[in-house]
C-alpha cells in the first residue's frame, strides 16, 4: 500500500491527550508526521491510504483532507 500525504484537522476541542493518541496511532499504522501545525490544532501526515477510513472514525478528528499544492490565480 503506497503512503499519501493528508491534512488532519482536530477537533477544536479534543484534548492534548486525545491528539497524542490519534498521532500515536498513525504511526503505528505506518504512517509519519510530516509537520505540527500551531495555529490550528492539525497535522500533516503521510499515511497508508487504507488508514484514512479508520481515522475519519476517529472522535478527534474534525477532518482529513488529501495534502496538495494549491496556486493563486
Amino acid at each position: 500500500m503506497t503512503a499519501e500525504s493528508y491534512i488532519v484537522r482536530f477537533r477544536p476541542g479534543a484534548t492534548d491527550e486525545e491528539i497524542a493518541k490519534t498521532k500515536s496511532d498513525l504511526v503505528a499504522a505506518g504512517g509519519e508526521i510530516v509537520h505540527e501545525y500551531t495555529l490550528i490544532k492539525a497535522v500533516a501526515v503521510r499515511v497508508p491510504s487504507d488508514t484514512v477510513t479508520s481515522l475519519s472514525a476517529d472522535p478527534s478528528v474534525e477532518g482529513i483532507e488529501k495534502d496538495q499544492e494549491m496556486k493563486a490565480n
